[in-house]
């Protein structure tokens, strides 16, 4: 059995998610956010002591990191959904956003997040959302003239995609990202989203960018 360790307003709905399209059986353990500083409580850092999420358990094994998660699962339990097969040119391209999302793209949002307290004309704000922006730029031209960010397949990536959009979508304009937009609100229509969020609560990364002082 998967046991998945779930923290609220987390990249933990995209494990939920994955799940349920795969129609895999699992748990899921509910963590709550300290309502005081929004980080993870002593709960999850008992089952690892990074205190991240995701994090599961199967058979006894605990794991963390989301993109390491997504290709254990589509191994162990996938079959041959929800990605490219082998040694294609659509696996490449596979394996280049699923990385690209966390690996590159994920830190300079983040790093424009902090920056925000800074004023709009500060060299440290403009410099952190150029930064950002060139990620983000290649991104939305990854998504020109297709659905998902491997044309004509839903893979895994769309859903590490889909919840980078929430976060973006936490602290931009998405106008300014129409093709990111437009696949965020497809993702968001797939009835194993639906039934992720039903389970595991609301993604609400608005709220929560609010509560820290976004």
């Amino acid at each position: 059995m998967i046991v998945v360790h779930h923290l609220s307003n987390s990249h933990s709905h995209v494990i939920l998610w994955l799940l349920e399209e795969l129609e895999a059986e699992y748990k899921i353990v509910g963590h709550q956010r300290d309502s005081r500083t929004a980080r993870s409580p002593e709960s999850l850092r008992a089952v690892h002591p990074a205190a991240k999420a995701p994090t599961i358990e199967v058979d006894g094994q605990t794991m963390i990191e989301s993109t390491g998660i997504i290709l254990f699962l589509l191994e162990a339990y996938g079959g041959y959904k929800l990605r490219p097969a082998a040694g294609t040119p659509e696996a490449m391209r596979f394996y280049q956003w699923l990385t690209f999302i966390e690996g590159s793209a994920k830190a300079p949002l983040m790093m424009y997040f902090q920056a925000l307290r800074f004023p709009a004309e500060d060299p440290r704000r403009q410099g952190a959302d150029q930064h950002m922006r060139q990620k983000l730029a290649l991104i939305e031209s990854g998504l020109d003239g297709s659905e998902t960010i491997v044309p004509g397949q839903v893979t895994a990536a769309d859903f590490q995609l889909a919840f980078f959009e929430e976060l973006m979508e936490a602290l931009l304009p998405m106008e300014q990202w129409p093709n990111m937009n437009a696949h965020l609100q497809r993702m968001r229509q797939r009835d194993a989203y639906k039934r992720a969020e039903s389970k595991g609560g609301p993604v609400g990364l608005k709220q929560l960018f609010a509560s820290m002082g976004a």
